[in-house]
């Protein structure tokens, strides 16, 4: 945000108006980073409900308070932190192990991509290397961070991260299992 007040500045325009400008910039791109994100996972929970037969997920209202309820206790609860033993948001409790959960969405969207451009006969390599890359990164990584959580005796995020590093694994092992499928739909044609 300074770099970006700093470049309306040397473009003639005064301080307060720069700083200001960058500002309403980046609060709107934050709110509407909130509101897709919050969409999407009413949208999620909705067709969920439908599939599971869950009528009371399906209403609008409904899959949004379950979509924001929980934003809302990470941002607002304090908790202590199992690390250091001091009262802090229950989000920074977990953001320790936010980036690895984010490439795990990264590498699961790219194989989902690279399977169905498998199905389609095009060509897959350019998803499939980096897929490679960020899912040996995040699985990596979740392994240390399991083991430097078991060594500190944080459970929560020994825990979750565990459930992770057991997520992309299963997830490593559904995308074998289709391309598999794949391979001999596509000897048998």
């Amino acid at each position: 945000m300074l770099g970006g007040g700093q470049f309306l500045q040397e473009l003639g325009l005064p301080s307060g108006l720069s700083r200001t400008l960058m500002a309403v910039l980046v609060i709107s791109f934050a709110a509407t980073t909130l509101d897709t994100a919050t969409r999407i996972e009413r949208f999620i929970l909705a067709e969920l409900g439908a599939a599971l037969k869950l009528k009371l997920l399906t209403n609008r209202y409904v899959a949004t308070l379950v979509a924001v309820v929980p934003a809302i206790l990470l941002a607002f609860l304090s908790v202590q932190d199992p690390s250091t033993g001091e009262q802090t948001q229950a989000g920074w409790v977990l953001w320790p192990i936010f980036g690895a959960s984010n490439q795990m969405l990264a590498a699961l969207t790219l194989m989902v991509l690279a399977l169905y451009f498998w199905r389609r006969k095009r060509p897959t390599l350019p998803l499939v290397i980096p897929m490679l890359f960020v899912m040996t990164i995040a699985l990596v990584s979740l392994f240390y961070k399991v083991g430097d959580f078991y060594r500190a005796e944080n459970w929560l995020l020994c825990g979750i991260s565990a459930f992770l590093l057991a997520l992309i694994l299963w997830m490593v092992l559904e995308g074998l299992a289709i391309l598999s499928k794949l391979r001999r739909e596509r000897e048998a044609a």
